[in-house]
């Protein structure tokens, strides 16, 4: 080969490296929300759906909102401050096959397509999950598997599209245009990224019931797994209350609310 052929080559190596780097970043970084957005999402999944946003963003005492705003600007890249998991999650005994166990009917919706990557995102919540002093009885090997299995879980739900039906109206909700970093943001501030998480909380219905729980990495209340189970019936899926146990039935039903939530931040 001539010096003029071997100098073309070098060059097409690192315009072709360039477009792969570059590539790699939009998919990393284009998608990155402001910070009202981020704090808006996490008011919706924290006070509900019918929440006033504004009350909350002007109330100093609320600082939910502001946590997750921390945490996804971590992920997002825009700061060093790496965020430090609750030593003081109250856990519940769940056998490990019901937390890495699936569910045919959500999984049918994944499609068939390479999935998506977000490697900054996989190495920085790895690194989380094996600072997690609360599952160091577990042992290194089921960390990895965990954080494994919730990145995996994140990635494969981003490119679902579910038909839910709402008020007798259908309508298709595109996960894809759910920023992973919110997801993984919201779960580490509901349960430090511990699946054996169970909060109990007083009822603001005695009536019903004296105590609530929320269950699981993204703490999915039972009042809301009937919402979004009667949401979900339009694409045949029904998720029980121990369902909240499995890793991905858990983060795919928080995604659902989530990006329901997106939809109406949008509209």
């Amino acid at each position: 080969m001539d010096k003029g052929k071997r100098l073309d080559l070098i060059v097409l190596l690192v315009l072709l490296t360039s477009i792969v780097v570059i590539s790699g970043l939009l998919v990393g970084f284009g998608n990155r929300l402001s910070p009202k957005k981020v704090a808006s999402l996490a008011i919706l999944y924290n006070a509900g759906l019918g929440a006033n946003r504004e009350d909350f963003l002007n109330n100093p005492s609320y600082t939910y909102d502001d946590r997750v705003v921390s945490v996804y600007e971590y992920f997002a890249g825009k700061s060093d401050s790496k965020p430090v998991l609750s030593s003081a999650i109250k856990m519940h005994n769940v056998d490990d096959t019901e937390l890495f166990s699936t569910n045919p009917a959500v999984d049918r919706l994944i499609s068939s397509k390479t999935p998506r990557e977000n490697i900054s995102l996989k190495n920085k919540l790895l690194s989380l999950i094996k600072s997690n002093k609360q599952l160091d009885s577990k042992g290194d090997g089921f960390k990895i598997k965990l954080g494994e299995a919730i990145y995996r879980a994140i990635m494969d739900f981003t490119g679902v599209k579910v038909n839910i039906i709402v008020g007798g109206k259908v309508k298709t909700l595109d996960l894809s245009k759910l920023d992973p970093s919110i997801v993984v943001s919201i779960m580490i501030v509901e349960s430090s990224l511990n699946p054996y998480a169970l909060m109990e909380e007083k009822s603001l219905n005695p009536s019903f019931s004296q105590y609530v729980y929320s269950r699981g990495l993204m703490q999915i209340y039972e009042i809301t797994l009937w919402t979004l189970n009667s949401w979900l019936k339009e694409s045949q899926i029904n998720i029980k209350p121990e369902g909240l146990w499995s890793i991905r039935d858990n983060i795919f039903l928080g995604m659902v609310y989530l990006s329901y939530a997106n939809e109406m931040l949008e509209e």
